[in-house]
């Protein structure tokens, strides 16, 4: 627990704790006189989606209500983020409050510092938010990191292409699906038809968005605990993982009846939007990708398909929680701004604005029926996940491991084992 949590408070931070208390942020203590946002420099936030247009007059509404100002920073690009937020913070000009990925929780920290209990209690974070929030940002009955939104893999389907089929709904089960791909795909003797020939983007890694992510969440479906209890990553055991890459392959292989995508196939974003392929599995925030691209498609949304009869359906979480440093000078009013921007109001301007999903239960109820996100509203409620201490490794991993396969360079059970081996390194290098 962070020292700061036991400091006496002098009058000026009484006051300003009288004012959080007032405008219900809760009755934390703030750490000093030259803490930031009291005396000192503002609050600094680091984020990915938020936009300042939106997320400042939001920022002015919390230093209103509580004179604490707070100065933001959008990082724009995702791929240098990590690298320039842990330098950052190595050589102490980092931010106060910062996104995360979900998954760095197990792995990063000791670079977060956890909400005190009388900022957010467990039961409050168990009432308040969907249960993957729970299993992905709770540490040793510790909250590590809040989300605004849960994103989550769902089907996406050309309405048209659907209906020259006679395929009145989109499938509900991967046997629906499997039986829908075959009535969508037409094959030349040259191989799919590249204009609207194809059933699904599925099968290969290459030129599919988020394959590693699809996969990981058919291996879920079938029950897979991907990480073990001892820390090690297995995805060969009872020849689930087996199962799950040969029905993911089998959309690529030639000698399958479901055979619909290959490498020489657009990507798949791209081949959806043009309508070169009837499904794909994607997140949420491709929607305004999508509509950018073709504006003049007609495409539907429904649940990522699931196993026949299965009493627990999963879809696969991706999501960007903000989370405290541990080198904040100012960790509990760091901890207040964030109960403000993920509260049911802030969260859901926030979310309106950045077209995402809630991650709240309270507010799930606000857009469910909504025609494009009221699927992934339904479906943060069963989302699942698991920690990678190295995302971009992982997805690396299970990206070579379904192309290998595609390309006959390994077996599957080769391929499979190949990839346990380098999750198992990948593990041992955080312990």
């Amino acid at each position: 627990m962070n020292t700061s949590f036991r400091t006496k408070l002098p009058l000026l931070a009484l006051v300003v704790i009288s004012i959080l208390a007032l405008t219900g942020f809760g009755c934390r203590t703030p750490t000093g006189v030259g803490d930031k946002g009291i005396t000192g420099d503002p609050l600094v936030v680091w984020g990915l989606w938020q936009e300042s247009a939106w997320i400042d007059p939001l920022l002015e509404q919390f230093k209103a209500q509580t004179g604490i100002a707070v100065e933001y920073k959008n990082m724009g690009n995702v791929a240098s983020y990590e690298q320039e937020l842990l330098t950052a913070l190595a050589e102490g000009r980092g931010p106060d409050v910062f996104v995360i990925h979900h998954t760095w929780v197990e792995s990063k920290r000791g670079i977060m510092s956890p909400a005190p209990p009388e900022i957010i209690t467990l039961r409050q974070a168990q009432e308040e938010f969907v249960p993957v929030v729970l299993d992905d940002l709770i540490r040793d009955n510790f909250v590590y990191a809040l989300p605004t939104s849960v994103d989550t893999l769902a089907l996406y389907y050309n309405q048209d292409l659907l209906a020259a089929a006679g395929i009145a709904n989109a499938p509900r089960t991967w046997t629906d699906f499997q039986r829908a791909v075959e009535k969508l795909t037409k094959v030349s003797r040259l191989g799919i038809i590249q204009d609207g020939g194809s059933g699904a983007a599925m099968g290969t890694a290459s030129n599919i968005n988020r394959a590693s992510d699809v996969l990981q969440m058919l291996m879920m479906q079938q029950g897979l605990s991907i990480l073990k209890e001892d820390g090690r990553s297995d995805i060969t055991e009872g020849e689930i993982g087996e199962k799950a890459l040969i029905f993911y392959y089998d959309f690529a292989n030639k000698s399958k009846k479901v055979y619909t995508w290959d490498s020489s196939q657009t990507y798949s974003i791209d081949a959806f939007s043009e309508g070169k392929t009837a499904m794909m599995i994607n997140y949420s925030y491709h929607i305004p990708t999508i509509r950018a691209k073709n504006s003049r498609l007609r495409f539907g949304i429904a649940p990522v398909p699931q196993i026949p009869d299965n009493s627990k359906p999963v879809t696969f979480a991706s999501y960007w929680p903000f989370a405290v440093s541990i080198s904040s000078r100012s960790p509990d009013l760091s901890w207040q701004l964030i109960r403000f921007l993920t509260g049911a109001s802030a969260s859901q301007v926030i979310n309106e604005a950045q077209v995402a999903p809630p991650a709240r239960r309270d507010t799930i109820p606000l857009v469910q029926s909504d025609p494009t996100l009221g699927v992934f509203a339904d479906q943060a409620l069963i989302a699942a996940s698991w920690p990678r201490s190295d995302i971009v490794a992982t997805d690396a991993i299970f990206n070579t491991m379904i192309e290998n396969v595609v390309k006959g360079i390994q077996s599957i059970p080769d391929a499979l084992e190949e990839a346990k081996d380098k999750l198992e390194r990948i593990s041992k290098e955080e312990l």
